[in-house]
């Protein structure tokens, strides 16, 4: 049976060392929406950085989902989940090695951010010990 690949469960921290085309499912806070380019900038502060660091942050192109993306969503400071797939940023713009296409945008809600990055820290660890069995 054929069928959509899974996505792979991810920190945004972690997005820049995935491989290109690769698609992510992540929890990231909107830092802003740009309108012009359709991208939205997410950070999520996992690992935890000491200020004044900034936080690990993403763009997001939602172009394609643009429709059914709500102005909830768009808003400063909202937790939304992503689906897309990771693609090679523009470094010679500045601009992050890469960038997530999302095909999917949806809100978090009252998300328990600590509970939610225990339990995504010790999946991926499982996974990674599934894989690469000591």
């Amino acid at each position: 049976m054929n069928g959509p690949l899974p996505s792979t469960r991810a920190f945004l921290s972690d997005l820049p060392g995935l491989p290109l085309e690769s698609k992510v499912r992540f929890l990231g806070c909107v830092r802003r929406y740009n309108i012009p380019t359709g991208h939205l900038i997410l950070e999520h502060n996992y690992p935890r950085q000491k200020p004044p660091q900034e936080p690990p942050s993403v763009s997001v192109d939602i172009n394609a989902v643009l429709e059914t993306v709500t102005s909830e969503e768009l808003r400063v400071g909202a937790w939304v989940n992503v689906l897309g797939y990771v693609r090679r940023g523009d470094a010679s713009l500045g601009s992050s090695p890469v960038y997530v296409e999302a095909v999917m945008v949806f809100p978090a809600g009252a998300v328990a951010l600590g509970e939610y990055e225990r339990i995504l820290q010790d999946a991926l660890g499982v996974e990674r010990r599934v894989r690469r069995p000591d």
